[in-house]
């Protein structure tokens, strides 16, 4: 059997419907020269995931493992994968018809990237989505120095580089930060990250407060994890500079900035408060609990 150019990794758990979606768009995906393959990692689902997969064709591999987190499904994908390539998405995700073809265009024209991430957009918008892609909540990492991390809503990576370094740190048990560590993994042994504004997919941010809210203690959690292994995080003088009104105002000027209006951008400001003091909270739990 010939080795594809590309392995989609998906880890996935409770979501069949989602899944199912996500099936439809990649099966309606341009393959690159080469082809892809596309891997399902169940991680221990009770909803029927495996009939949705069954459903999917023979195109779709199905592996199965007890419920043990996104880190452990990734690692058992890529694993299993032929291709020189991994490209990684999310079960709530709806990757563009080129999602694909123009990783693989991006990766052949860059070829010192060990991995690069693609474009996340809101499948859906609205109040607590537009916050979302505000607040960056699933988005990539970067500064003036460059990539620092990928998330794998949009990620892939060459799979030369995740056999260097062991894949994704097994030790995050949700899913927070276990991306995160493998790009700061990766960096620290010499390899560079790239984001691209094409390889677009469609995430289907949390629209629910609790959902949110979960969401940030969850990253609150991972952050504090991410500091025991990464300690030059500087997560400290971080939360100090949001102590004070300067921050605040400058919040609200991004917020307005990004299409919101004074009263939305005042509510903005509000849920991210709300927000930080739900991430601390996870970061509190998280160190107590090591």
């Amino acid at each position: 059997m010939a080795e594809p150019a590309i392995s989609v990794v998906v880890p996935t758990y409770n979501r069949a419907t989602s899944l199912r979606r996500l099936l439809d768009a990649l099966a309606a995906c341009e393959p690159p020269p080469g082809g892809f393959e596309v891997i399902v990692v169940d991680d221990g689902s009770s909803d029927g995931t495996a009939g949705v997969v069954e459903g999917a064709g023979a195109a779709v591999r199905y592996v199965r493992q007890e419920n043990s987190g996104p880190a452990t499904a990734r690692n058992r994908g890529w694993q299993l994968a032929r291709a020189p390539i991994i490209a990684f998405t999310d079960d709530d995700t709806v990757p563009d018809r080129r999602w694909l073809a123009d990783l693989a265009e991006e990766l052949a024209a860059r070829p010192g990237l060990s991995g690069l991430g693609g474009n996340i957009e809101p499948l859906k918008g609205g109040f607590l989505a537009d916050f979302v892609q505000l607040e960056r909540l699933v988005g990539h990492g970067a500064d003036e120095g460059g990539v620092r991390f990928l998330v794998t809503a949009n990620a892939s990576y060459r799979a030369d580089v995740l056999l260097g370094i062991d894949g994704f740190d097994e030790r995050f048990p949700t899913a927070a930060g276990e991306d995160t560590d493998l790009s700061f993994r990766v960096r620290r042994q010499g390899g560079a990250l790239g984001v691209t504004p094409r390889a677009t997919v469609l995430h289907d941010h949390r629209t629910s407060l609790r959902n949110l809210f979960r969401t940030y203690h969850r990253h609150g959690m991972a952050r504090a994890q991410l500091a025991r292994h990464h300690p030059d995080l500087g997560i400290g003088s971080a939360a100090r500079s949001m102590m004070g009104p300067r921050y605040w105002a400058r919040r609200f000027r991004y917020y307005r900035m990004g299409g919101a209006g004074p009263a939305t951008a005042l509510a903005y400001c509000c849920l991210r408060l709300a927000g930080l003091a739900c991430y601390a909270a996870g970061a509190v739990k998280a160190r107590r609990s090591s």
